[in-house]
């Protein structure tokens, strides 16, 4: 099984940025990080330990999802106003005869406007109460991806009621969020001075752990086919860059896949990440020139995991035609008497450990010695281990046909 710095590729073995996409490596070599700036894992890392602080003080999810003082106050506020158009609407509508009368259709459509606004506003209420939930969940599970912007995870956090006034990564107001309701029943919230509907409010984007695993797997069957002396198709490269850059489309994606998984792929370092948040919120570094960087990368590495499994093959390979003396047995058509299916039929490469006490012509022995197979079918068993003296003196009658 390929190890993680196998997986992780050149990159991570290296201190020093490698640049591969050119307009990066240029952006970041002229960018500085601030003294105590933060990177956005750290940002996210704040904003998500400010939640989980918070909700684990919590008994119930009743305790969490039911509305503050001040936010029934501003449904009641809400409510009544309505309820006062609808009526001075539905009183002015009873006035008319004529049915027909535009001015008489004017006040119908305002007594229908107030009971749509009810209606959406009780559909949205249900909705901000379960975001709630799947926030806190989320944040909880340490799903939300380290790659989001932090003002988006931030907002998100507000309006869900984890306000943080004096920066201390500790909410400050119990379930009181800047909630308004907009017209036609919509919520809101004002975050700084701004007017934030509630269906526009971008969400926190998840890990994409999928894309994460696939690389990470795809990488280890690339190693272990290296081990087995197999051959990197160009053509499988090829299409595994195509298909990197389809799914690095998506920004969430490959935000995830940069600040995500330092440890797994290791494509950057912190002070690197670091940079890139600047890059990426001044605009210095594009999205486009960042996904270039990434695959490229994911393409190197997938090249380095083989040529590690390849450079284990071709050690082994180098050890068998080196090796000499009794360390070569050719076994006649009768093994079968001397080893099982598993070990006759293995592919070449494959060792096993073998007790030679309980092999023909061996009785007298309880070492053990490893055996593989090498491509041409000659068995070698490791020189590390010494063969029991009983199969070494079979020379003398020749019958595992010994090859000194």
């Amino acid at each position: 099984m390929a190890n993680n710095a196998l997986i992780q590729g050149a990159a991570r073995t290296s201190k020093k940025f490698v640049d591969i996409g050119g307009a990066v490596g240029k952006a970041l070599s002229s960018l500085s990080v601030p003294t105590g700036s933060k990177s956005r894992v750290d940002e996210n890392k704040a904003i998500q330990a400010r939640v989980n602080n918070y909700m684990g003080k919590m008994k119930t999810d009743m305790d969490f999802t039911s509305f503050s003082p001040e936010e029934t106050a501003t449904m009641r506020s809400f409510l009544l106003s309505q309820r006062s158009i609808y009526a001075e609407a539905a009183k002015n509508a009873a006035s008319f005869d004529d049915t027909t009368d535009p001015e008489y259709m004017n006040y119908v459509d305002q007594m229908q406007a107030v009971n749509n606004s009810f209606t959406n506003l009780a559909s949205q209420l249900k909705s901000y109460k379960q975001g709630k939930l799947d926030y806190a969940q989320n944040q909880l599970e340490g799903l939300y991806s380290n790659g989001n912007e932090p003002s988006v995870n931030n907002n998100a956090a507000i309006i869900f009621g984890f306000i943080d006034e004096d920066q201390d990564k500790r909410t400050d107001k119990r379930l009181d969020s800047p909630f308004q309701i907009l017209q036609g029943g919509n919520l809101g919230f004002n975050i700084d001075g701004n007017e934030i509907s509630y269906n526009d409010m971008p969400m926190p984007g998840l890990k994409d752990n999928k894309l994460a695993n696939s690389i990470l797997t795809k990488n280890e069957a690339i190693y272990n086919q290296g081990t087995r002396g197999g051959e990197l198709n160009p053509e499988m490269l090829k299409a595994y860059k195509i298909n990197l850059n389809d799914q690095l489309q998506n920004r969430d994606a490959l935000r995830s896949i940069v600040f995500d998984y330092e440890s797994e792929l290791g494509m950057f370092t912190e002070d690197q990440e670091k940079k890139l948040n600047l890059a990426l919120k001044s605009g210095t570094i594009s999205y486009d020139d960042l996904r270039k960087t990434v695959v490229d990368k994911l393409v190197q590495a997938r090249k380095d995991v083989f040529n590690s499994g390849k450079k284990e093959y071709d050690k082994k390979q180098i050890k068998i035609d080196q090796a000499t003396g009794d360390g070569f047995i050719g076994f006649p058509s009768d093994s079968q008497k001397y080893f099982d299916d598993k070990i006759l039929t293995a592919p070449p490469g494959q060792e096993f450990t073998i007790n030679a006490a309980n092999k023909k012509y061996h009785k007298k022995s309880k070492k053990e010695y490893i055996l593989f197979k090498r491509d041409d079918g000659i068995y070698y068993y490791d020189k590390k281990d010494e063969l029991p003296s009983q199969a070494i003196l079979l020379e003398k009658d020749n019958d595992l046909g010994i090859i000194i």
